[in-house]
């Protein structure tokens, strides 16, 4: 099988394209399915910038044409939330142009097209608080509307979206796109975490081992609630949904959630790092310029219907797992 990475130098394309063969990642979809490995040698392709520009039609089309893969999976995008609401035109060029260019590339072809969205497509403004709060006027209201209790259930595929940044409208925009191809996969997840490479714009995870050389006292977000996934076990998800011959939008989800705050101080737990203090501050505080949701946690209405695809692990399965991940490498 051949496959195209688009975006193949950030968190998620990285994983993509350095682990889709890897003994390893077989070895962990196996022990996931109760299935002897089995050993894959696909041909992977790697396509980023400079070399390869999404946004220009043409080009993509003829050097996806001259490919002729199988499998079109698109890990390109613009993360920063804050720097997209500054720069509309050009994640809209990305994210919805790029996106439409590979869907005539992938319709040329006959490939499959692998499209990815975010829980920031459920725009929610805020946490509720155990105390009830009394409303004088619309805008308190439309304020309680968008609040979200931490323990609420995760977003399905079936529930209305509500985008509020930038970024969250064009990923949503970038859905719509590929879905009007028969032949394409939309996966959304909440969070990702991983390796990373220069070209990647980081992670929770990777800012905070990051931030061990510098402080001894951390701050972190504590009014937010996410799912953390671990790039290796979206490729897992991948490989396992392209081989079941799923189609249409699924979420990515592992039954799990935390705050950024937990996240930070299970992962110095884990690590030995026991002399760093992790304080919880709030979004308020921290100042960002676009709206981001206080809650992106997901959770599948189809997935459980599939036969012989990956079950997500909850997120400190997944963090474990990482890190023991981080040292054999090292070792190596």
């Amino acid at each position: 099988m051949k496959v195209v990475v688009v975006g193949s130098k950030g968190t998620l394309g990285l994983a993509l394209t350095q682990s889709w063969n890897d003994p390893r990642v077989n070895a962990r979809v196996a022990a996931n399915l109760g299935s002897a490995p089995e050993e894959t040698n696909d041909l992977v392709t790697g396509l980023n910038l400079p070399d390869f520009d999404v946004c220009s039609r043409m080009f993509v089309v003829d050097t996806i044409g001259d490919i002729r893969p199988d499998v079109v999976i698109n890990a390109s995008g613009i993360n920063l939330i804050d720097w997209a609401e500054k720069h509309p035109n050009t994640v809209l060029n990305l994210h919805g142009h790029g996106v439409s260019n590979l869907v005539s590339a992938a319709r040329r072809t006959g490939a499959l097209l692998v499209q990815f969205g975010c829980g920031e497509a459920f725009y929610r403004k805020r946490l509720t608080t155990s105390t009830p709060e009394v409303f004088t006027n619309a805008d308190a209201a439309e304020d309680e509307r968008l609040a979200i209790s931490p323990d609420a259930p995760g977003f399905a595929e079936s529930d209305p979206t509500n985008p509020a940044s930038v970024y969250a409208k064009t990923k949503l925009e970038s859905e719509r796109v590929a879905l009007e191809l028969p032949k394409s996969l939309v996966l959304r997840f909440s969070s990702l975490f991983g390796e990373t490479s220069e070209y990647s714009s980081g992670n929770l995870v990777d800012s905070l081992f990051n931030s061990l050389s510098r402080t001894r006292r951390i701050s972190v977000l504590d009014d937010r609630v996410m799912e953390p996934l671990w790039s290796i076990d979206v490729v897992c998800a991948v490989k396992t949904l392209i081989a079941a011959g799923a189609r249409g939008l699924y979420h990515l989800s592992g039954g799990s959630r935390c705050t950024p705050k937990e996240l930070a101080e299970y992962l110095f737990k884990e690590c030995g790092y026991r002399n760093r203090e992790v304080v919880g501050v709030s979004s308020e505080e921290y100042g960002f310029a676009a709206p981001q949701s206080a809650f992106t946690v997901l959770r599948s209405e189809k997935y459980g219907e599939l036969e012989n695809v990956y079950r997500l692990p909850d997120w400190k399965t997944a963090l474990r797992d990482y890190l023991d991940w981080r040292q054999s490498y090292a070792n190596f």
